[in-house]
């Protein structure tokens, strides 16, 4: 196993985008498998906590987009599908609402309009108008087919360089290096 001191030194003496691959490989060949069992076991909530996670740490760290926006960016470049129900950006505030729900209080308002349908045809859907119903199935298929070949959504996550700059991709391995070192 590669230790901390080793793994810092390929961080800095290896091209930039060094770090990206081995995040997006751990991510790949560590994280997603255990997604899977979260999928194989209908556990909705522990997928959204995997997902948003995952989310977050390639869109903070290598697109160094933080928050709701760096969230929508993601779900826009490499969750959603151009038609309807399939479009995840355009939930992006009740999905990241709906994380931080599950993560930091479990129940709350939204968890009276919002709901897990495991059998539907589409990503989402809403009812009444204001009842949001999510397929945490096809939302984790979505997800996950952006690592893979044949993808469904608009890019792969390997073709990340078609998005960053070779000054965005030395950025954002500078700043990965001092916040690898912190903690």
């Amino acid at each position: 196993m590669e230790t901390f001191e080793q793994r810092l030194q390929r961080f800095k003496s290896e091209e930039p985008a060094e770090f990206i691959e081995t995040i997006l490989l751990s991510i790949q060949n560590s994280f997603i498998p255990e997604l899977v069992i979260a999928l194989e076991n209908r556990c909705g909530d522990l997928l959204i906590l995997g997902i948003h996670s995952v989310i977050e740490t390639v869109s903070e760290n290598i697109f160094l987009k933080k928050g709701v926006s760096g969230f929508k960016f993601y779900l826009e470049n490499f969750v959603d599908a151009d038609k309807e129900g399939f479009r995840f950006s355009e939930i992006a505030d009740v999905l990241n609402d709906l994380r931080n729900i599950i993560a930091h209080q479990k129940i709350s308002k939204l968890g009276h309009s919002f709901g897990y349908d495991f059998g539907a045809q589409v990503g989402y859907y809403k009812i009444d108008g204001n009842i949001m119903i999510l397929n945490p199935s096809i939302f984790f298929e979505q997800f996950k087919s952006a690592f893979k070949k044949g993808i469904k959504t608009k890019r792969r996550i390997w073709d990340y360089a078609q998005l960053l700059s070779p000054e965005q991709t030395r950025e954002a391995n500078e700043k990965f290096i001092q916040k690898f070192m912190r903690k």
